[in-house]
């Protein structure tokens, strides 16, 4: 027993001198960064208020993102897309775990190498820009997201793609237009009609710049279902004036399950997104048609129209905020009118086939004979030629 004892215990010591030499001797760092100039080896980017979003960084240049699992799809792919920007702009692969579940965000990539060297510059810049409230939500802010739009488009395309392929037996196609359609978004319900701080009608003057020569079809994509009297008024005015002043264009109001309108967005020729909707902004950020936005809101950014690459166009066109309407005195719910009118409507607000005795109203953003067709106008604050404020209004 004895002799069988001894070599077994010699294996064990040598092991054990083995371990002891391997902690006692400096070992060689690894550059995880030998391919680019004046990055530490062992640099670990830093960025406290990404963790919000379940963003982080291993020592192995990772970013490992945890996804955030909802049917709200405009908040599901703002930290997915702010997670990927940041990865790229740090020099970092990507890890997403297991991804999104179900539906065609289950194809966005959830694994990647690290194809870039750190640009720390515009990595601080991201960092700071978001706030710890903005990163969940970072459409909000001057974020990484807005630096990867070529990225955005090709991703979401091929996502879709597989989606559509593997959707085949359940009848899921990709919708068709002619060069020409145009999309509208309409968003409008009970938690956004000046409800939400992101969300308003947009003027209807934000629709000029379609081409009527080129536009035989106008879609309406708006909720299906019973809708709130203020936003089937909003949504009826908004029919009538896109009749009459593009009479040679069909206007249809569509809307279905939440696939469908994504669909439309994303593919439509000519797309005008709705005020701040995140939903909206994925859609329109991946399509590579014409699209049309107001600016973003002031509040979270200080660059209300960055630069997003050829084809998104940015429109001032006035938003009925809900800050805005507090200031002139509207609430949905005053009264039986899509938008409640006060009394003092001169100069605040004022409602087709109101009168404002002493006062002349404007309609020059509609471009129409009065009476407007609009069910409610509200102003816009500009200021008049003799630097006086002009109560000049626009339609919703």
């Amino acid at each position: 027993m004895r002799r069988r004892t001894a070599p077994v215990l010699q294996l064990v010591v040598l092991l054990l001198l083995c371990c002891l030499a391997h902690l006692t001797t400096p070992q060689e760092t690894t550059n995880l960064y030998a391919e680019c100039k004046g990055i530490a080896g062992d640099w670990i980017p830093e960025c406290w208020s990404a963790t919000y979003a379940q963003i982080s960084f291993g020592g192995d240049r990772t970013l490992y993102f945890t996804p955030y699992l909802s049917r709200r799809w405009g908040n599901a792919l703002s930290p997915y897309w702010q997670a990927r920007a940041l990865a790229l702009i740090a020099g970092q692969g990507f890890d997403a775990y297991e991804g999104f579940v179900g539906g065609w965000m289950q194809h966005l990539p959830k694994k990647l190498p690290p194809t870039t060297c750190p640009e720390l510059g515009r990595f601080k810049e991201a960092c700071d820009q978001c706030d710890s409230d903005s990163w969940l939500y970072a459409h909000r802010c001057h974020g990484a997201w807005q630096q990867i739009r070529p990225t955005i488009i090709n991703d979401t395309h091929a996502a879709v793609q597989a989606w559509l392929q593997a959707s085949k037996q359940q009848q899921q196609q990709q919708p068709s237009f002619s060069p020409g359609d145009v999309v509208i978004q309409s968003r409008c319900s009970e938690d956004t009609l000046l409800s939400h701080p992101e969300f308003g009608p947009v003027g209807f003057s934000f629709y000029n710049g379609i081409d009527a020569a080129a536009t035989k079809a106008i879609y309406i994509v708006a909720q299906p279902g019973k809708q709130l009297p203020a936003c089937a008024a909003i949504r009826a005015a908004k029919v009538k004036h896109l009749e009459a002043r593009y009479p040679n264009a069909s206007v249809q109001v569509v809307g279905g399950k939440l696939e469908e309108d994504f669909l439309r967005l994303l593919f439509a020729p000519v797309l005008f997104k709705d005020a701040q909707s995140s939903f909206g902004l994925w859609a329109a950020l991946a399509n590579k048609g014409q699209v049309f936005s107001v600016p973003m809101l002031p509040l979270y950014t200080n660059v209300t129209t960055p630069d997003l690459g050829g084809g998104w166009h940015w429109v001032a066109a006035p938003v009925l905020y809900p800050s805005v309407a507090e200031a002139a005195g509207i609430a949905k719910n005053d009264s039986e009118a899509p938008v409640a009118v006060p009394q003092q409507c001169c100069g605040l607000a004022v409602a087709a086939g109101s009168d404002c005795k002493g006062e002349a109203r404007h309609f020059d953003d509609i471009n129409l004979p009065t009476p407007a067709p609009a069910a409610i106008l509200v102003p816009r604050y500009a200021q008049g030629s003799r630097g006086q404020s002009s109560n000049q209004a626009y339609t919703l």
